[in-house]
This record gives C-alpha cells, sequence and structure tokens, in this order.
C-alpha cells in the first residue's frame, strides 16, 4: 500500500507539483516570524476545494512538514523564532550564527530535521493503528501529570539556576492566565483593558522575547553587530564527520518528537524542549550547550519535525487533532468527503497511504531545497548584517500586527521586549518562560477537566498506572534537583581558599587612614 502510495506521487506530475508548491510555501512563510504554518495552511485551505483529495491532502501536509523546516531559518539567523517550536533552536543556533557558523548551521539543522521526519515517517507507516490506541489510555488527569513532569524536566535547559528557571516558567503560567476564565468568565490580569480578554498571543510574546530583546542587545553592543565575517563555501557545508558525530543526538531527538506527537494536543513545542533538556541532560560537558552547541541544535530540529508523523497518528486513526495543523488537515479530510478514524484505513486506504508517503516526499524534497539555499541564506545575513537592526525591527512589527491588525498587540510585543531584555541582563531564561506560557493552559485544563471528572476527588492524580509513573518521575526529579543543589553548595564551600592564620589581615591593617573597611 505504500508502494502504491508512493507511486502515485511520482508517477503524477501533478500531484508532485503540489507537494514541491506545499514544501516552498511552508518553508517562506514559517521563515517570517509571526505568521507561521498554521497561518499558511488556514489561508490555503480555501483554495483546496477545487483539487482532487489525494491533492489537497499532499499539499497540506506538505506546508505542515515545510513550515517545521522554515521555523528555524529566522531562528538561526535572527534569533527570531518562526513559531512556538522552533524557540528552542535559537538557544545553540543563533549563537552558531554569531560566531560565523550560519552556513553549517542552516545544513546540519537541514540534515537533522531531515532524520526527524524520517523517524517520524517510518513510525507513522509502522505503527499507526497501534499507537493510536494507546493515545487513548491518556486522560485529564494523565496528561496534566505529563505536563507536570515535562515542566519539571525541562525547566534547567538553560545554564541558569534551578531558581531563576523555575521562576521563569512560573512567570510564564502566570502570563498565560491573562485573559477571560473559560468556566466562570470572570476577568484575570486584564486590568480592565478589553485586548486582554482573549489573552496574550503566544507570537507576540515569543516575538517580543526573542526578537526584540535581540533588538536591545544589539543596541547595547553595537560593536558586536558591526563585525563583519568572510563565508567560504567549505564553511556552508558541514564535513561527513560533524554529521555523523551528531547523528546519535538526532536519532534521539527524532524518537522524543515522534512519541510526543502523538499525544492530541502535546504539539512539537513540548517535543522540542524536552528532546533539549533530555540531550544537555545525558552530555558529560553540559557548559557548552547556550553556546553553539551542535547537539543542542540538532536534538530539538529532529524533534520538531519527527512530531509532524506522531501528531498525524491520532489524526488519521482516532478522528482526534494531534496539533494546530492537525486540526486543519482534519478539516481537509471532511471537505475531501472522508471520515476519519479506524475506518478511514479500511474504506479509503488509497488516500490515506499516499498521504502517508507524501510526508516522505516532502521530506527529500526539503532536504534537498534546503541544502541548496544555503548560501543564498548565509549570504543574504552578512549582505544585511549592517542594517539587521532595522531588519529584525521591521519583521517583529509586521509579523505581529499581520496576527490580528492590532497595534495593541504590536504594543504589547514591545512590553514583552523590555521584560526579555531585563531577563537577560539578570540572567533568566527566556526559553523557560515560554515554556510555560505554552505549557500554562494545558496544565489548567487538564487539571480542571480531571476534577470535574472526578467530582473533585484529587485521588484521580494517582489512579491509574500511568499516573502513578509520572507521579514517580516528577518526585524523583525533585528529589534529584534538591540533592544536586545541596552538592554543589558543599562542593562549592569546599572549593573557596582559606587563608592561613599568619597571611590572615587583621582589622588594623584592613583600614584606610581615613578609616574605611578596604574588604567592604
Amino acid at each position: 500500500m505504500l508502494g502504491e502510495g508512493l507511486s502515485a506521487i511520482l508517477s503524477s506530475p501533478t500531484t508532485l507539483l503540489w507537494c514541491l508548491l506545499g514544501v516552498t510555501i511552508g518553508t517562506l512563510v514559517s521563515a517570517l516570524p509571526g505568521i507561521g504554518t498554521v497561518t499558511a495552511m488556514a489561508v490555503l485551505l480555501p483554495l483546496t476545494f477545487g483539487l482532487d483529495p489525494v491533492s489537497a491532502l499532499v499539499l497540506l501536509v506538505s506546508i505542515y512538514l515545510g513550515g517545521m523546516y522554515g521555523g528555524r531559518i529566522s531562528s538561526i539567523l535572527l534569533n527570531i523564532p518562526g513559531d512556538a517550536s522552533s524557540v528552542v533552536s535559537t538557544f545553540d543556533g543563533h549563537p552558531l550564527a554569531r560566531q560565523g557558523k550560519a552556513g553549517f548551521a542552516l545544513t546540519l539543522s537541514a540534515v537533522a530535521s531531515f532524520v526527524g521526519g524520517l523517524i517520524g515517517f517510518v513510525g507513522l507507516a509502522a505503527l499507526a493503528g497501534i499507537l493510536a490506541e494507546a493515545a487513548i489510555l491518556f486522560g485529564p488527569a494523565e496528561y496534566f501529570m505529563l505536563v507536570c513532569f515535562v515542566l519539571l524536566a525541562t525547566a534547567g535547559v538553560s545554564n541558569a539556576s534551578v531558581f531563576k528557571s523555575v521562576a521563569a516558567v512560573v512567570i510564564g503560567i502566570l502570563v498565560a492566565f491573562i485573559g477571560l476564565d473559560s468556566v466562570s468568565g470572570s476577568q484575570r490580569f486584564t486590568w480592565g483593558i478589553p485586548e486582554l480578554w482573549n489573552g496574550v498571543d503566544l507570537v507576540v510574546i515569543a516575538v517580543g522575547l526573542f526578537g526584540l530583546s535581540e533588538i536591545l542587545a544589539r543596541l547595547g553592543a553595537p560593536a558586536m553587530s558591526g563585525e563583519r565575517r568572510s563565508v567560504s563555501l567549505r564553511s556552508l557545508l558541514p564535513p561527513i564527520r560533524s554529521v555523523t558525530s551528531n547523528s546519535p543526538s538526532m536519532l534521539r531527538g527524532g524518537v522524543i518528537g515522534f512519541l510526543i506527537g502523538i499525544l492530541p494536543g502535546a504539539g512539537a513545542s513540548m517535543s522540542t524542549f524536552v528532546a533539549y533538556a533530555a540531550e544537555k541532560g545525558i552530555a558529560r560537558d553540559r557548559s557548552r550547550f547556550g553556546k553553539g552547541d551542535p547537539r543542542g541544535l540538532c536534538a530539538p530540529e529532529a524533534a520538531d519535525n519527527g512530531s509532524v508523523g506522531g501528531a498525524l497518528i491520532p489524526t488519521l486513526s482516532l478522528g482526534i487533532p494531534g496539533s494546530a495543523a492537525g486540526a486543519l488537515i482534519l478539516g481537509g479530510l471532511i471537505m475531501a468527503g472522508l471520515q476519519p478514524g479506524p475506518l478511514l484505513f479500511q474504506n479509503s486506504q488509497d488516500i490515506v497511504w499516499t498521504v502517508i508517503a507524501a510526508v516522505l516526499v516532502a521530506n527529500v524534497l526539503l532536504l534537498v531545497m534546503n541544502t541548496m539555499l544555503v548560501p543564498l541564506f548565509a549570504s543574504a545575513l552578512q549582505l544585511l548584517d549592517p542594517y539587521l537592526t532595522a531588519v529584525i525591527s521591521g519583521l517583529c512589527v509586521l509579523g505581529v500586527y499581520s496576527l490580528r491588525n492590532s497595534a495593541f498587540d504590536v504594543l504589547l510585543m514591545v512590553v514583552f521586549g523590555v521584560v526579555g531584555y531585563v531577563m537577560r541582563t539578570a540572567g533568566y531564561p527566556l526559553g523557560s518562560l515560554l515554556l510555560g506560557v505554552i505549557l500554562g493552559p494545558m496544565l489548567e485544563d487538564n487539571f480542571r477537566q480531571a476534577l470535574l471528572t472526578s467530582r473533585g476527588d484529587y485521588s484521580i492524580f494517582w489512579g491509574s498506572t500511568i499516573s502513578v509513573v509520572l507521579l514517580a518521575l516528577c518526585v524523583a526529579l525533585i528529589a534529584l534537583t534538591v540533592v544536586r543543589g545541596v552538592h554543589l553548595a558543599r562542593r562549592k564551600r569546599s572549593a573557596e581558599p582559606i587563608p592561613a592564620e599568619s597571611d590572615t589581615p587583621s582589622a588594623m591593617d584592613t583600614m584606610e587612614p581615613s578609616g574605611r573597611d578596604v574588604r567592604y
């Protein structure tokens, strides 16, 4: 069936053209901050009315995959995430670009994205039916415990202290609470401003925290932004050794992205944070992360694209969208006259397997296209280097304003830009704050749904095997964090030099003639 699906795409120039058009649109649109993959799919969804079901679904899936590739471009080059799932790519991708390795970072991320997409495709083709049934086992209580585990596990994705990471996550969760309460309808943190009743858009927060704060950081260090670096063709393409040495990170990230992508609503954002935290957790030299470590770029990029195959499993097998983009694909299936669910693989298997084959074809096209465009992207960065402050400012304003044509969103972006700059200066991790914003609504909604289901009985949170395992993991993470903090504090105290008694100055020796204590 998979072979027939591949043959249906490769033997039809029209279908292949729609696939190429989709990956191109997805890549270019997602490279612009604020627009994103979902917006591109939503705009083009009405255009699929006149297409046959296969071409329409191939177009939507190709845009989905192209968006996962394209979001990394602005993340690496400009430190502006194209969407929420590409935030983690800024941690080590942008430092590589500032070191003059923009081409290397882009090529390596393209290879990692291909590996992750390939893992997602294999998992989708081989395990769609089995894993779709496993996803049903996760109810509101299990999702709540899963989100708690992810928040604890990824609190240390940056090099900041645990306290600062946790504080940033809490701030992010509080920001996610802005708006009207979904149950009671009461206002929360709106301060009487009607524009805040619907909350703050995630793109506004991300662009402000990363994009605008990057502008303020550049203004504070003009000498760095004015540097010129020569770009050689050899520097654009990473050696085979660099790819093979980072292949374990790609494989781990792809598997993590695929498994988390299966869970409806988890999305690619959670998988990238988990992949980065896992990669940093098993590394011996964790200090290199956040400073341009290729492993910190390969793992989240592979997870980002691996989540696509996972998200399509509940979408096709259960009729439950695994992500926002999956919801649009679900709409495309319904518009094509197909009924998503278990019977889809029986009644319309020719169309389903063609869509699954499109995941493989789109990944191959994206690898070739993104590798060929690396010199163009790297050269553009060099040409725009003196004007990057103006370019980033324009992209931030344009991307945020295009969301809802709202000047208030632009004002909010400025507020979060200042907050991001202050947090950078104080050493608070921006990624942890954004993680709290992303997972905050999921944390609250599943907590409430679980209590409504159990009629207020809190034992529902440890009433299943999955909940008990996740709860045990949360407790283990907290205990491990406390033990590690105590151990580091003892090492720090033991490492402090203790002066010899004969070398210890007296109180009179440390006083200047004016009587001021020099030690102070």
